[in-house]
């Protein structure tokens, strides 16, 4: 992967916040894909990277409050470069040839938020620095990204469970439709062997209290197991969605369109085995659950 250069506008403001906290904030959800595992509702690199049987990103009994935290890790891999652990509510785009990715989308959220708050360890090579990012984002009809706000925060080492805060600096006073937060196990040099631990992670905003779970909706996936067709089914109808499914090892197989309140695919040609899916809504998961081929 290559370095990320992070260029950000510093802009003073008085904020009046109230603590929230975000899908899976104590990250004690996984979801098993095989050979590798990612906390609910969020996304790593390790789908591209099972590919060639790697992972930066695991769940660890090391945690701070639960069962489980994440563990983020900076590794060489060879035939590529360092490659980082991220943890981010986007959809992360690899291109292991390119030894490039991109993230695209975020969480749903229609509010300023003011801070984000979480408690980490920190076992950094070479003195290097973990990386927290978060901002705020909206799309104008041609899918041009305006930025609301910005923050970034480096990590040092720290070997007890210690409290982080990232402030955002807003840009601007327009309304935000996405927010996003993206944790890395290095700095800009991505140096192998840091070792970044996440727990308890909330935000806070400006405005009053709402759930940050109100674009999720409910999807039946049935019958389950099938060993032809399989329907899904929503309450309501979004000509914005599309539905993905994938096998056991987070690979792609298909997507299609999923603008009615229900849609089917048919298994036949697939192996029998678990297979997952996910309802998403201009590159935001808002739906996702799994299913049995037999």
């Amino acid at each position: 992967m290559k370095n990320i250069a992070f260029t950000f506008v510093l802009i003073s403001m008085s904020i009046l916040a109230v603590a929230q906290s975000l899908p899976n904030s104590d990250l004690e959800s996984w979801i098993p894909y095989g050979s590798y595992e990612e906390p609910q509702f969020w996304n790593t690199p390790n789908q591209a990277l099972s590919i060639i049987n790697e992972s930066t990103v695991f769940k660890s009994t090391d945690s701070y409050s639960g069962d489980y935290c994440a563990k983020l890790e900076t590794k060489f891999i060879a035939g590529f470069t360092n490659v980082p652990g991220v943890l981010t509510l986007a959809e992360i785009n690899v291109d292991l040839l390119a030894q490039t990715y991109s993230l695209d989308g975020g969480f749903a959220l229609k509010e300023n938020v003011a801070k984000l708050t979480g408690m980490y360890k920190y076992e950094g090579a070479d003195n290097d620095s973990a990386t927290v990012i978060i901002y705020n984002f909206t799309r104008d009809n041609e899918g041009e990204m305006d930025t609301i706000g910005f923050g970034v925060e480096l990590l040092g080492n720290n070997s007890d469970w210690t409290l982080f805060t990232v402030n955002m600096d807003n840009l601007n006073n327009h309304i935000p439709d996405t927010f996003n937060v993206v944790l890395l196990s290095s700095g800009a040099e991505l140096v192998t062997g840091s070792v970044l631990y996440i727990d308890s992670l909330a935000i806070e905003t400006n405005t009053g209290i709402f759930s940050l779970d109100d674009d999720r909706i409910t999807t039946k996936a049935y019958p389950n197991p099938s060993s032809d067709m399989i329907y899904f089914e929503t309450k309501e109808s979004d000509k914005n969605r599309s539905l993905r499914i994938y096998t056991a090892s987070g690979i792609m197989i298909t997507e299609s369109d999923f603008g009615g309140n229900k849609t089917k695919i048919n298994l036949s040609k697939y192996p029998i085995g678990v297979y997952t899916y996910a309802v998403l809504k201009s590159n935001r998961i808002i739906s996702n659950g799994s299913f049995i081929k037999n």
